[in-house]
């Protein structure tokens, strides 16, 4: 899928992979993450989020960061 890019002070863009349902995230810092077994669900959440102005970091913190698996690439 195409990159979502936000207006945060800390994520930079991020998309989803449905085959693998992986959820890329890029930080402003440049580094970039990948987190695992990511529902469709919460990327479409995710999405909508952003796009309805809510915080891009506020929902990664509370729906992602410490819920899934991840790895930086």
């Amino acid at each position: 899928m195409a990159w979502v890019v936000v207006d945060s002070t800390v994520i930079e863009k991020f998309r989803y992979q449905p085959k693998t349902s992986i959820l890329e995230i890029e930080f402003k810092s440049g580094a970039v993450y990948h987190y695992f077994d990511v529902p469709a669900a919460v990327y479409h959440e995710y999405r909508e989020h952003v796009k309805t102005g809510g915080s891009a970091g506020q929902f990664f913190n509370a729906r992602i960061k410490e819920v899934y698996r991840f790895e930086r690439m």
